[in-house]
């Protein structure tokens, strides 16, 4: 007679808690992106700086990365989540993110050489727009960590068995949903119904030609 060794499968517990924690992470990746936007939003509204036609795109590939977890987020509410919607949801953040990445790199190396003072202010020495380019970069690393971490980051179920997380989805996609309507008015106020926006804008050209 002879013995059969199999593993021992990993404990049920400890599935779900990681099951749990990759759709959490999803959460704050899709948060994250709109606290950063709620930083342009402050330098725009709080200290009267007017975006440039490639900080709204930035702003816009922003929003585009917080779609495939947010995408994420909105299936687990109906189900158990595939390894294949996982993957298509992480991969669109990473495409976007690098995508966005190449914006504000462009916006930078606009402004990169002396005496050229960069455009609107900085943070810690630093303007927005290189702000912009470290989050995307950030941002593709976390989306491409939570692809590696796949086997035990995907939800499956997690949200089905989860209350707080059912509710958190709500709050989390309905904020998302907020800034993209925001930042849609945020360019509509600046371009107004004309086709192109000034490259330097120096007001709301919808204010401007309505008063």
């Amino acid at each position: 007679m002879t013995a059969t060794l199999t593993a021992a499968p990993a404990p049920a517990t400890s599935a779900r808690l990681s099951h749990r924690l990759g759709l959490w992470f999803a959460h704050a990746y899709v948060l994250g992106m709109c606290g950063t936007l709620a930083g342009a939003y402050f330098f725009q509204f709080g200290l009267g700086e007017y975006p440039c036609p490639m900080c709204l795109l930035q702003r816009m590939f922003f929003l585009l990365s917080a779609v495939g977890p947010a995408w994420i987020i909105a299936r687990s509410r109906n189900g158990a989540v595939t390894t294949r919607e996982f993957a298509s949801g992480w991969g669109w953040a990473v495409v976007a993110a690098l995508i966005g990445s190449t914006v504000s790199a462009t916006q930078v190396l606009m402004h990169i050489v002396p005496p050229d003072p960069g455009y609107a202010g900085a943070l810690f020495g630093l303007h927005l727009y290189t702000w912009a380019l470290i989050a995307f970069l950030a941002a593709a690393v976390a989306a491409g960590a939570a692809l590696f971490l796949a086997p035990e980051a995907e939800p499956l179920d997690a949200a089905v068995a989860s209350p707080a997380l059912r509710r958190a989805s709500a709050v989390t996609l309905a904020v998302l949903l907020a800034f993209a309507a925001s930042n849609l008015v945020a360019c509509f106020l600046l371009q107004g119904f004309h086709w192109q926006m000034p490259g330097d804008p120096t007001s709301y050209q919808l204010l401007t030609d309505l008063l």
